[in-house]
C-alpha cells in the first residue's frame, strides 16, 4: 500500500515540481530555432503557447510537442503514428530557461538581440551535461540565445542556440494537439 501512495504522490505532485523551476514565456510566439554544435547546424521551427512548445524539424522528420505543465512530450512521426512519453529534460533546455534559483545562474549584463531587450545570465554545469555558458532571456521569458561548451566524450564542443524571425502572436490551438488520423505507435 505504501508503494501505491508513493506512486500516486509522485504522479500528482511531480509535474508541479518541474513546472515551478522553469521560466515559461508569458507570451505566445513562433520562431526559427538554430542550433550549432561544432561544424553541424540544425534548424527547426518552434511555436509556444501557455506551457506548450511545438518543435517542427521539417519534412521527413518528427515533430515534438512538449507540455511543460505535465512534463510530457508527444512525438508525431512521419508515418502518422505518435508516442506520448515523459518529457526529455535535455530537449526543453534548448528553448526554456530554468529559474535563477534552480540553475544558479547569475546576471552579467543586458543586450539587444533580434530587436528584443535581453538580460544575459552565466550558468554553471546544467543537468547531465558537463556544460557551462550563457543564456539571454527577454523580459517576456523568451530565451533568445544560449551559448555553452560541453565535455561530451572527453572533448569540448561549442554550442550556439539562438532564435530568429521571432513573431509574438497568438498560436493556433491545433498546433499543440495530436492531428486527426494519427494512431498510437505500437
Amino acid at each position: 500500500m505504501r508503494y501505491v501512495f508513493v506512486f500516486l504522490t509522485m504522479l500528482l505532485c511531480g509535474p508541479a515540481w518541474g513546472y515551478d523551476d522553469l521560466v515559461l514565456p508569458t507570451v505566445d510566439f513562433s520562431a526559427q530555432a538554430i542550433h550549432e554544435a561544432g561544424a553541424v547546424q540544425t534548424k527547426e521551427t518552434i511555436h509556444y503557447t501557455h506551457g506548450k512548445l511545438r518543435i517542427d524539424r521539417g519534412n521527413g522528420f518528427s515533430t515534438t510537442i512538449l507540455d511543460l505543465t505535465t512534463q510530457t512530450q508527444c512525438i508525431l512521426m512521419v508515418n502518422h503514428t505518435y508516442l506520448v512519453l515523459p518529457m526529455d529534460d535535455e530537449l526543453f533546455r534548448r528553448y526554456i530557461a530554468r529559474t535563477v534559483d534552480m540553475s544558479g545562474a547569475r546576471k552579467v549584463g543586458t543586450q539587444r538581440i533580434e530587436g528584443m531587450a535581453t538580460t544575459k545570465y552565466a550558468f554553471g554545469d546544467d543537468g547531465a551535461l558537463d556544460a557551462a555558458g550563457f543564456y539571454w532571456l527577454s523580459n517576456t521569458g523568451i530565451m533568445v540565445r544560449r551559448e555553452y561548451e560541453d565535455g561530451v566524450y572527453g572533448q569540448n564542443v561549442h554550442h550556439l542556440e539562438f532564435l530568429t524571425n521571432i513573431s509574438i502572436e497568438k498560436q493556433p490551438a491545433q498546433l499543440f494537439t495530436i492531428p486527426a488520423g494519427y494512431k498510437p505507435a505500437k
